[in-house]
């Protein structure tokens, strides 16, 4: 009997060690200025890559998914009905499965077209954010978590994964020059086709369309999604 105590203890124990080191992972954050990138990684590149906690672009990756070159000369209304196709699902998620979390309950995703810039900069609340770059051309502004006290003043967004929004338009050059906002600094990326925009936790973004683009949204859902 004490044999048995004993081993649940240590099986409860090791569960414990697991999910903790998990949850210290998922929410660590990567405060340096800088952009990763790796051009067809195998699927420990990729999660080593996930893990350093910076914006990571994937370069070239979704030219190898067959679901994807099968929509690049699509409209939306004609994709979103392929979309939901049992083999076009499949082929998604299997090409999703190498930037999974721990203990994935599998993806979140939508296809759309993005015409407009965005105005204001937008907190990454999940663990797990894909921008995938289908055609067109995205300019990505990106600030680390160290600069959150530059955005005093924010809402919420209850129709997006991301429920934070700043207030200050990032165009309008009299919002912009007020303090604290006008000491933020930030990186810039440009997001070719083919290529894949991974946003760590923590960190603000904003986009802007340099050419009419056709994006894959991607949000990894897992067991800590509900209690982080």
């Amino acid at each position: 009997m004490k044999v048995k105590t004993y081993l649940i203890i240590i099986i409860f124990i090791i569960i414990f060690i697991i999910i903790y080191s998990h949850i210290r992972i998922l929410t660590k954050e990567n405060k340096k200025l800088e952009i990763l990138q790796a051009e067809t990684p195998d699927i420990k590149k990729i999660q080593e890559l996930l893990l350093e906690k910076s914006p990571t672009i994937f370069r070239q990756v979704l030219y190898s998914w067959e679901s994807i070159i099968n929509i690049f000369d699509k409209e939306i209304n004609e994709i979103n009905i392929i979309s939901k196709d049992k083999k076009f699902k499949d082929d998604i998620n299997k090409n999703l499965l190498s930037y999974n979390m721990f203990l994935s309950f599998g993806w979140d995703y939508k296809f759309y077209k993005k015409k407009r810039n965005d105005n204001n900069f937008r907190l990454e609340n999940n663990y797990r954010h894909l921008i995938c770059q289908i055609m067109g051309e995205q300019r990505i502004y990106l600030v680390s978590p160290y600069q959150k006290d530059k955005f005093i003043s924010t809402k919420k967004d209850n129709n997006n994964h991301n429920n934070i929004v700043s207030t200050v338009n990032f165009w309008n050059e009299q919002e912009i020059s007020k303090k604290p906002f006008n000491q933020l600094e930030y990186i810039e990326i440009i997001l070719r086709e083919g290529n894949i925009l991974y946003i760590p936790h923590g960190w603000w973004y904003l986009c802007k369309v340099v050419e009419e683009s056709l994006i894959l949204d991607c949000y990894n859902i897992s067991l800590f999604s509900f209690f982080l």
